[in-house]
């Protein structure tokens, strides 16, 4: 995928407020949504030619505790092995995860990315709320390049 606004390393943006992550899990009438965190942290890492390489988040649990548990979501190599690593304290399963990374054209053009892995709540010993089945972890987010030259505090990276 090229993309032609591609000017170097820190010239894009995550688009938060179209940033999206949900846990479900599968029952006979559907999905049933068992979470969706209210923020995440992290990175995409993306070749020269706007490519996703990678990712690196982080989604914070519910939880009573002060600190909220965290579960990691990472992969280094998405265009070599479509597998990412899930690690929860110090369990960690690696699982195959599907890309879907599009170049959305436009007077404002961005990449569009969707994430999803299926993983088993089991093997990372994740809190008693998840049911011990499997566990659906899908991300929707978009990535726009930043428009120096208008000087924009919302086009901005952070």
């Amino acid at each position: 995928m090229a993309t032609s606004s591609h000017i170097g390393p820190g010239s894009w943006r995550i688009v938060l407020e179209a940033t999206e992550a949900r846990l479900t899990t599968s029952r006979r009438k559907g999905p049933r949504l068992l979470y969706a965190p209210p923020r995440l942290d992290g990175a995409f890492y993306l070749r020269p030619n706007a490519a996703l390489a990678g990712f690196a988040l982080q989604l914070p649990l519910p939880s009573r505790r002060a600190e909220p548990p965290v579960l990691h979501w990472e992969s280094a190599e998405l265009d070599r092995d479509a597998h990412a690593w899930l690690r929860f304290g110090r369990q960690a399963v690696r699982s195959p995860v599907s890309v879907v990374c599009a170049e959305i054209p436009g007077e404002r053009p961005y990449v569009k990315i969707v994430l999803e892995t299926v993983f088993s709540s089991r093997s990372l010993r994740l809190p008693a709320w998840l049911p011990p089945r499997p566990v659906t972890l899908r991300l929707f987010s978009e990535i726009r390049p930043t428009d120096r030259s208008l000087g924009s505090s919302q086009d901005q990276a952070p």
